[in-house]
């Protein structure tokens, strides 16, 4: 399953076989590529020329006209949506100042210091939790301007951890 946001709109794809459900309703397309990349798709009986201007890996958008309507697309696939749901969608928020624990655990390492330049997608700290090991990644460029956990600490979900 993937969810898709336009918008204000949110739209569950999900593909059984050979059968796609969006929001839970069965819907059949063709699709051809019509050249540069461009997709001409045939959804329910209704044409739709599409261009994909650019894709963003990292924060998974991607910038595409339909019938030369721009439109940005933001998409979360299976993993994405356990991680939300685990309450680690925050890890990797931009603008962040305190990193927070995404689930309760054990610091197993501290990997920056106070006053360390860090930058975004740093590891900053190992949390075990779930007998899994767990990288905290760095939300946002910054200097770590306080450590709240050292190594061997146990840590509920939500504590700070350190702040940027």
């Amino acid at each position: 399953m993937k969810k898709a946001q336009i918008g204000e709109h949110t739209f569950e794809i999900d593909q059984q076989k050979e059968e796609y459900l969006l929001n839970g309703q069965s819907f059949k397309f063709d699709v051809a590529e019509s050249g540069n990349g461009d997709l001409h798709f045939l959804v329910n009986n209704k044409s739709y020329q599409t261009k994909v201007i650019s894709i963003d890996k990292e924060e998974k958008t991607v910038q595409v006209k339909v019938n030369n309507t721009p439109y940005t697309v933001s998409v979360k696939d299976n993993l994405d949506l356990l991680l939300a749901k685990l309450g680690m969608e925050s890890v990797g928020q931009a603008g962040a100042k305190d990193v927070k624990a995404p689930m309760p655990g054990l610091i197993i390492d501290v990997l920056v210091s106070e006053g360390q330049e860090v930058k975004k997608g740093d590891h900053l700290l190992i949390l075990e939790a779930m007998k899994m090991e767990n990288v905290i990644k760095c939300p946002a460029d910054g200097v770590v301007s306080g450590l709240h956990a050292t190594k061997g600490d146990s840590v509920e979900k939500g504590k700070i951890l350190l702040s940027l």
